[in-house]
């Protein structure tokens, strides 16, 4: 027997590791309030969605109430071509809880009109991923 079955677990074994060490790194909560304005900028009402906590979801409605609103709210920052980028980021997180705070460039697409506009979030620990439980 040669050495290939043996390279070929160690492939395995090292690319599960980076798997969980990925996802490990994703589900952060400064990741989880970028993946949110990522969706925004994309217009992408699943991303967005996705960020959001079972408690949100629930008290606006259920997953489709927000998906029509988030839809909504997509075809409006389309209209307007407006860019969120976050420019600052931090957070403490305390257990099952965290806060966030980022400050956002807000701007039309191609403008020089920019607004900056500072945030908190609020976020919690569930299903094995950090999300926003508020914004202020």
């Amino acid at each position: 027997m040669g050495k290939l079955p043996y390279i070929i677990v160690l492939i395995g074994i090292v690319l599960s590791s980076s798997a969980c060490i990925g996802d490990y790194e994703e589900s952060t909560p400064e990741n989880t309030v970028r993946t949110y304005y990522e969706g925004l900028n994309e217009r992408n009402p699943q991303k967005v969605l996705g960020t959001l906590s079972d408690e949100v979801i629930e008290n606006a409605g259920g997953r489709q109430v927000i998906l029509t609103s988030l839809e909504d709210t997509m075809e409006d920052l389309e209209e307007d071509e407006l860019i969120f980028e976050v420019e600052e980021i931090s957070s403490e997180t305390t257990g099952l809880q965290a806060t966030v705070e980022a400050h956002i460039k807000l701007y039309p697409r191609g403008s020089d009109k920019v607004s900056r506009i500072p945030y908190t979030f609020s976020l919690v620990y569930e299903n094995e991923r950090w999300k926003i439980r508020d914004i202020e």
